[in-house]
């Protein structure tokens, strides 16, 4: 990826968020206080559940985290652990599907819940059945939201379940009332960037602006084929476009590498050891400036 184009495409990011930053002093709306979500796709997992983990996450600039814990008394250990380092976590568990009313009214009042993580890139066959879930959910516990994250634009019409990408974000907005939408797209590779990438971007901010719902945004942070170990220019140019398009959340995939068959997932910011490695630190400088300009 040739250094130029990728630093004149982040000074062009960083004028419009510095910009912006500056019209909201001036018009006195700065607000010194708010805190973007910083979002861990794929935290520290369950075993690892200890206060020194949840502070190295919140170190690194992060405010909510999700994974998959075993069960109920797993999910409620790792909350009152992240509630001590300052980080929200999202909860996984197999209970909040046999059991959605239960599971909510035993977290709903936890001070570090930040919703209920209920499914990754759906088709849209399954849109009913998330939208009734969300319901139950959402009758019990309205403080919170729920979290379903969206297919990028570059899946195919089997995968969406839908003849076109806008057809498929329009149903699911219309479908299924959850409180923010969310999407992954993953446009750093290793042979360029995926040309859909604006597009897609333009997809979501419409829909969103339409419901008049936020959205969150990805960057990649862990390497696989055919994506690169994120260096601090690929970060920025994820985020600041992700910014410059909108988005009121940050999300990064992943935050601890993890174990796959299917995937050769390496130098996430921790590694499959539990070990830091040079993304922690690309990570962490993103955040610090993405904080700085939260206002």
């Amino acid at each position: 990826m040739p250094g130029k184009f990728f630093k004149t495409v982040i000074m062009f990011a960083t004028l419009i968020s510095v910009s912006c930053h500056v019209w909201a002093q001036d018009e006195e709306k700065f607000d010194s206080k708010v805190s973007i979500p910083i979002h861990a796709w794929i935290g520290p997992p369950a075993e690892q559940t200890s206060y020194a983990r949840y502070k190295e996450l919140a170190d690194a600039g992060f405010t909510h985290s999700f994974s998959g814990f075993p069960d109920a008394d797993a999910m409620q250990k790792a909350l009152d652990v992240a509630k001590a380092a300052g980080i929200q976590l999202f909860v996984h568990i197999p209970e909040l599907k046999s059991d959605p009313e239960g599971t909510v009214k035993r977290f709903k009042d936890h001070p570090a819940l930040a919703g209920y993580h209920l499914r990754d890139e759906p088709n849209a066959k399954d849109f009913p059945e998330l939208a009734a879930w969300v319901q139950r959910i959402r009758a019990v516990d309205d403080d919170h939201f729920c979290y379903i994250n969206l297919f990028p634009n570059y899946a195919s019409a089997e995968q969406l379940g839908n003849p076109s990408y806008r057809e498929h974000v329009e149903l699911f907005v219309k479908t299924v009332p959850v409180q923010v939408l969310s999407f992954d797209h993953y446009p750093v590779m290793t042979k360029g960037l995926r040309p859909e990438w604006s597009e897609n971007l333009e997809i979501i901010s419409e829909a969103a602006r339409k419901a008049g719902k936020p959205f969150w945004a990805f960057a990649l942070a862990v390497a696989h084929d055919p994506y690169p170990i994120p260096s601090i220019d690929h970060l920025r140019l994820q985020v600041y476009s992700n910014l410059a398009y909108g988005a009121q959340g940050i999300q990064y995939f992943t935050y601890w590498t993890p174990k796959s068959t299917r995937w050769n997932f390496h130098e996430g910011p921790i590694d499959f050891n539990g070990k830091r490695t040079v993304v922690y630190d690309r990570v962490k400088k993103v955040n610090e400036e993405i904080r700085n300009l939260s206002g």
